[in-house]
């Protein structure tokens, strides 16, 4: 059990065998014979809309029988080119029909889908090949250029191209072979292969079994429920994990379709006119979209029905702008590779607080836990861990000497976040566990300190990290990336005020420094590390 008030839910889990059956029953397990591709695809009418793509005049409809007859055929071209169950494929396809289609053929070969960002090249695509041991990359001519122009060997893997950029085009190899029926599977089985983004080395492989999507089941509350009539639009790459459940699974599991819109550049005014012209009511997009949307000024020309934010910490601003302009119910939701979905706000639940990250969603039992897995008292800092076995969790850490996950160990999945519980059930984010500043004995969280900063009319982007000092052990230090002008002593006054007021004094920035840009990763969180480095 977690930690009394974080978690609720009846003793005895009860049986189910798809995602919507999971909607109101807090305490669960998947049905044996539960995987991905049932839930997903061949449960679904295969007469209902599935995706909506750009059209010549107006949106174009497919549907999940074409998404289905399209797989079983893929999956049918896999396994001539020698791929069996377990087998790794690359997918490095921007969001589209094809990739919708290229998803579902892996896995009903019983393979693991590998999906890689498409803004990732070079050599951190050629690591996710390489210690995947993937046997087939599909892409397309975009694709082949850009790796091959940024260093990636496509040597010793077998490429396969949507657009026949290289080879027959694959839906012309997928109507000279036989369909494939899906392979049986298994909950625990392996369905994902997906790598976090590197913040501390390497990107660490992360295996998910097909449980992974049932264990979305508390996200349904962030959208405030999906329903009939429903259209789904997010901006993240479905190379990530967010993007990937969010963005095509989830929906689809709600018989939800989704918009495949992916534009080489993000431009606010053409996307608000797309959600218009496609009906969008529920969307994901992370602050840093909302940001964008804020700076271009204009409203929605349809107000969204929900929208869930993550990825990255939203603040105040962006969230009260969105609910101005875009959507009465914008929700933050917080996971991770490892553990997805897991916390966040619904009004659904009665728990929407922009103060705090949200509460835990039914079904998971999350604990605040200290250096020695000890669960703190509320309104201490400490670690947020989510209870093992939890459907949503990694079934292990990729191992590419063995080919196979390692299971994590203990009974706790250790996010490496900092919180406290705030109020309620609901929790105050406080940074990562290695951010956090210890001076004077106070563990401070950055994240509180760069909210504070941001509520000044000239920051638009704010990082707080330690530095090292003999009397404190470590003095904050705060950068700061301006609209407009300098830095000068009276704004630098200003957000010390601030950050004393909503914070503390333990908290005031020692230094403060403008910067044209901070380090992010690729899903836009701040490296931290590379603040503090000495410069070379």
């Amino acid at each position: 059990m977690g930690t009394p008030g974080l978690t609720s839910g009846p003793s005895r889990p009860q049986i189910v065998g798809r995602l919507i059956d999971a909607r109101h029953v807090p305490d669960w397990e998947p049905a044996a014979d539960y995987t991905i591709t049932e839930d997903a695809l061949f449960s679904r009418d295969p007469d209902a809309v599935a995706v909506l793509r750009e059209g010549t005049h107006a949106p174009e409809k497919v549907t999940f029988g074409q998404v289905q007859r399209a797989a079983v055929r893929i999956a049918g071209v896999l396994r001539a080119r020698g791929v069996e169950p377990g087998d790794r494929v690359v997918l490095y396809l921007d969001p589209s029909v094809e990739a919708a289609e290229v998803v579902f053929g892996v896995l009903v070969a019983g393979a693991v889908l590998v999906p890689v960002p498409r803004l990732l090249t070079g050599n951190s695509v050629g690591h996710r090949l390489a210690d995947s041991g993937a046997t087939v990359l599909v892409t397309d001519g975009p694709g082949v250029d850009r790796l091959e122009s940024t260093g990636c060997s496509l040597r010793d893997v077998d490429v396969l191209t949507v657009d026949g950029a290289r080879g027959p085009r694959l839906g012309d190899l997928a109507r000279r072979v036989d369909p494939l029926a899906p392979v049986p599977g298994r909950p625990s089985d392996p369905a994902l292969l997906m790598y976090t983004s590197g913040t501390s080395g390497p990107p660490k492989g992360i295996v998910h079994g097909h449980r992974a999507l049932l264990g979305h089941a508390g996200v349904d509350y962030a959208f405030e429920l999906f329903r009939p009539g429903d259209v789904y639009f997010g901006t993240a790459d479905w190379g990530w994990i967010g993007g990937l459940m969010l963005g095509l699974l989830v929906p689809w599991s709600f018989g939800v379709p989704v918009v495949a819109h992916r534009p080489q550049r993000f431009d606010a005014a053409a996307t608000l006119d797309m959600m218009a012209r496609f009906g969008v009511t529920t969307a994901f997009l992370p602050a840093s979209v909302l940001r964008m949307f804020a700076e271009h000024g204009e409203s929605a020309r349809q107000r969204l029905r929900a929208v869930v934010t993550g990825g990255e910490p939203a603040g105040a601003a962006e969230l009260g702008w969105a609910r101005s302009h875009l959507s009465d119910c914008v929700n933050k939701a917080y996971g991770q590779t490892e553990a997805n979905a897991l916390i966040g706000d619904s009004a659904a639940l009665g728990s929407v607080d922009d103060a705090t990250m949200g509460a835990p969603y039914p079904g998971h039992r999350i604990a605040i836990l200290d250096e020695d897995g000890v669960r703190v008292a509320p309104g201490e800092v400490g670690e947020i861990a989510l209870e093992l076995p939890d459907p949503v969790a990694l079934l292990g850490y990729w191992d590419s000497s063995s080919a196979r996950a390692v299971p994590p160990p203990g009974d706790w999945h250790r996010t490496g976040d900092l919180a406290r519980l705030a109020h309620g059930r609901r929790l105050e984010y406080l940074g990562r566990a290695d951010d956090v500043i210890k001076s004077r004995g106070y563990r401070i969280g950055p994240a509180e300190i760069e909210e504070a900063l941001k509520r000044h009319p000239q920051v638009l982007d704010a990082a707080a990290v330690g530095l090292p000092d003999r009397e404190m052990g470590q003095q904050v230090k705060a950068f700061v990336h301006l609209a407009a002008g300098e830095l000068t002593e009276e704004i630098a006054a200003q957000l010390r005020e601030l950050v004393t007021a909503a914070v503390g004094p333990h908290a005031r920035p020692r230094e403060i420094e403008a910067v044209a840009t901070l380090p992010r990763t690729e899903t836009g969180k701040v490296r931290r590390r590379e603040l503090v480095r000495p410069p070379a």
